[in-house]
C-alpha cells in the first residue's frame, strides 16, 4: 500500500506541475531514522539464475569498451524476464543510458517500478533519482523526497548517502545528515565515508576525525581519497607536519587502485597509521573524541 500511495503522488505531482529544488529540503515527512542495513531487505535469488547472473557481470566487465552490448543487454533482459532483481536493475540502467537497446526513461521507470513493487531498495532509490532529475515524469522533489526515505528505511546505502548531504547542506540539520553518512559507511559505502570528513573538516575543523574519515573511505577504495591523504601529508595541510613517508604509503595504495579500482584495504590504519595532529591529538572513534598522546 505504501508503495502505490508513493507511485500515485508521484503521478499526480506529474500532471499537475514541477516543484523547485527548494521543496525537497522543506516538506515534512515522518524522519525518525533507524539505520538498517540492504543486505537484509533483499530477496532470495534462485542459485543457477545467479550463476548466470555472475557469468554475465564477469563478461560484461572484460569488455571495456564493450563490444558486445545488444547481446548483454538480451541475456539480462532473458533473467529479467524470469525475476532475477539483479539483473533487472543492470537492465533498468541499460534502458536509462541506452547501452544495447534504444534509450528509454519510460522502460527504465517500468524496471525500477518492478523493484519497488517488491521492497527492493534500490529500486526506490532509483525512483527517487528519476523523479528528482525529471527524466521519464516532471521533476517531482516531493515524490523523490519519499522514495529517498523509503529506500533509506530499506537499507540503501545510496539514499542514505542523499540524504545525508541533504540534511548537512540544504537542512542545515547535522546529527540527522551524520546518522545517514555513518549508517552508509557501515555498509561500506566509501562516499559516504568522505563526505564525513568533508563536514568535519569544514564544518567541525576537527582535523584528526576527518583524517579518520577519508581513511574509512580510502580503505574501501574510494580513489579520491587516498589522493586526499597522500597531499594532507605531502603539503603538510590542517597543520600536519610534512611526511613524505607516509604520503608516500598512500600513493601505493592509490597506483594500486587505479589499476585495479575494486580493491579494498581493509587493514589500511594499519599499513599506514595516522600520526597524532600537533594540537588536536588523534581521533578515538569509540568515544568520538580526540586524545593526546602521553
Amino acid at each position: 500500500m505504501y508503495k502505490s500511495i508513493l507511485l500515485l503522488v508521484l503521478l499526480l505531482t506529474a500532471c499537475t506541475g514541477e516543484s523547485n529544488e527548494t521543496d525537497i529540503m522543506t516538506d515534512t515527512i515522518d524522519t525518525i531514522f533507524t539505520c538498517t542495513f540492504e543486505k537484509d531487505h533483499l530477496p532470495e535469488v534462485d542459485p543457477e539464475l545467479e550463476k548466470q547472473y555472475q557469468e554475465i557481470r564477469a563478461y560484461e566487465k572484460k569488455q571495456i569498451p564493450n563490444k558486445d552490448e545488444v547481446n548483454i543487454t538480451n541475456q539480462y533482459q532473458l533473467l529479467a524476464d524470469q525475476g532475477h532483481w539483479k539483473a533487472t536493475s543492470q537492465l533498468a540502467m541499460r534502458y536509462l543510458h541506452g547501452r544495447g537497446v534504444e534509450q528509454s526513461y519510460f522502460k527504465a521507470l517500468e524496471w525500477f517500478q518492478w523493484m519497488a513493487d517488491r521492497d527492493i531498495p534500490l529500486g526506490y532509490y532509483n525512483l527517487a533519482v528519476l523523479a528528482e532529475k525529471g527524466l521519464a515524469l516532471k521533476e517531482d522533489q516531493e515524490g523523490a523526497w519519499q522514495y529517498y526515505h523509503r529506500a533509506a528505511q530499506l537499507g540503501s546505502p545510496q539514499a542514505q548517502y542523499r540524504l545525508g548531504e541533504i540534511y548537512f547542506y540544504s537542512r542545515k540539520e547535522d546529527q540527522q545528515g551524520i546518522a545517514y553518512h555513518r549508517c552508509a559507511l557501515a555498509q561500506g559505502y566509501g562516499e559516504s565515508g568522505h563526505a564525513l570528513g568533508d563536514f568535519v573538516e569544514i564544518v567541525e575543523q576537527n582535523y584528526p576525525k576527518a583524517l579518520y574519515y577519508y581513511q574509512a573511505a580510502a580503505a574501501l577504495g574510494r580513489t579520491g581519497s587516498m589522493l586526499t591523504l597522500d597531499g594532507v601529508f605531502r603539503d603538510g595541510d590542517f597543520g600536519y607536519e610534512i611526511n613524505e613517508g607516509l604520503a608516500d604509503c598512500y600513493y601505493s595504495y592509490l597506483g594500486r587502485l587505479r589499476k585495479n579500482p575494486d580493491q579494498k584495504f581493509p587493514n589500511l590504519n594499519e599499513l599506514c597509521p595516522l600520526p597524532p595532529h600537533p594540537e588536536q591529538g588523534l581521533y578515538n572513534p569509540e568515544t568520538d573524541q580526540n586524545e593526546m598522546p602521553e
